[in-house]
């Protein structure tokens, strides 16, 4: 072993002792080979990845509604999951590098990443933004971005309207509730490109479907799209 391997091994040791790195989901310590989560708790989360059956569901919430080129998840959510707990641990306790680490698994069961132009992460409202620090969709979207190098771009999707908390509303009443608060500015960025649109847990699809009808009046915009998690 290198003498700076040796460091590496060294200090991981010490950071370990003082500043113990715990699992997020069942709290246990990680061992020098495990990032964010145990080897037994990544095991059991409810994976979607490259499920055919599971991602016909998904693309069956937009048809008829919008075109979408190629939908990818990474995880089941169901209320009370372990899906759920890593969602409000990232949205609401700032775990962003958890957030980067699992983007970086979802960019795994991304294909032809050779052919995705643009990460649009699902923008924030500024206040909104300002008031939880970070956009979990960008933290989502950094950790495809390290692992595929599509770069990102933060400045042609804006969300117009500071809405209201999706978690309560009906299906209809979500949709009514996102409808027209995305455009999109300097378009021309987006012509005859293919991007890839990220949020972090796909339920209903209104939110999504409202962004991808503002990126489609782009012309000759193709749009696929990318999530932490979704509803199956």
């Amino acid at each position: 072993m290198s003498v700076a391997n040796q460091f590496r091994t060294i200090s991981g040791a010490f950071l370990d002792v003082f500043y113990p790195n715990i699992c997020q989901i069942c709290n246990t310590d990680l061992n020098m080979n495990e990032q964010h989560v145990c080897l037994s708790c990544a095991y059991d989360l409810p994976y979607i990845g490259q499920n055919k059956k599971e991602l016909q569901k998904l693309e069956k919430l937009f048809w008829g509604r919008v075109e979408v080129q190629r939908i990818y998840s990474l995880l089941n959510y169901q209320r009370g999951n372990q899906t759920q707990r890593l969602l409000h641990l990232l949205k609401y306790k700032e775990k962003k590098k958890l957030g980067q680490y699992f983007g970086e698994v979802l960019a795994e069961v991304i294909t032809e990443p050779d052919k995705i132009h643009a990460i649009l992460p699902v923008p924030l409202h500024p206040k909104k933004q300002r008031l939880r620090g970070f956009n979990q969709s960008r933290v989502i979207a950094d950790g495809i971005a390290n692992k595929t190098n599509i770069p990102i771009n933060e400045t042609c999707l804006i969300r117009n309207a500071h809405n209201l908390s999706q978690t309560k509303f009906s299906k209809y009443d979500r949709w009514d509730n996102v409808r027209q608060i995305f455009s999109v500015k300097q378009s021309k960025q987006l012509e005859n490109k293919h991007v890839l649109l990220v949020d972090d847990v796909l339920t209903t699809g209104a939110t999504i479907e409202a962004c991808i009808l503002a990126l489609l009046k782009v012309e000759n915009c193709t749009v696929s799209v990318a999530t932490l998690a979704a509803r199956v």
